[in-house]
């Protein structure tokens, strides 16, 4: 069985490299669009959920918000409430970008699943819930 995990890793090496192929001119490659498309559907996360989210390690996701920062593409605002927090918000930049991620992401994904029938969707979508 050690086959079905080989076959996921493969299929996120072969979308890491698409992405970074698309989106390295824009400063975007090792999955940095992910945090864009993120941010831009839930603006002003704190850092905790986007590592959550993404299931990323929360110094890897705090280097990589603060680097996706430095090119203009998000800000952080410490959250009026609980000043131990960061907010974290789209710029117009990612704003402008967002239709175009989202377009790769949905693509990407269509075209991994399209062999597979809508019963076939949903059972892998319950598989994969079960084993995060």
């Amino acid at each position: 069985m050690f086959e079905i995990i080989r076959n996921i890793g493969s299929i996120t090496r072969k979308l890491q490299i698409q992405s970074n192929q698309k989106f390295n001119s824009l400063n975007l490659g090792n999955n940095r669009f992910i945090y864009i498309i993120r941010i831009c559907e839930n603006p002003g996360m704190f850092l905790g959920e986007i590592a959550d989210q993404l299931s990323i390690d929360r110094t890897t996701a705090f280097r990589t918000i603060k680097n996706l920062e430095k090119l203009g593409y998000l800000n952080t605002v410490e959250d009026s409430k609980d000043k131990r927090l960061r907010r974290i918000y789209p710029t117009n930049l990612a704003s402008e970008i967002y239709t175009e991620l989202h377009f790769f992401e949905q693509s990407s994904s269509e075209t991994l699943l399209q062999k597979l029938n809508n019963q076939e969707k949903e059972q892998l979508l319950q598989l994969l819930r079960k084993i995060m």
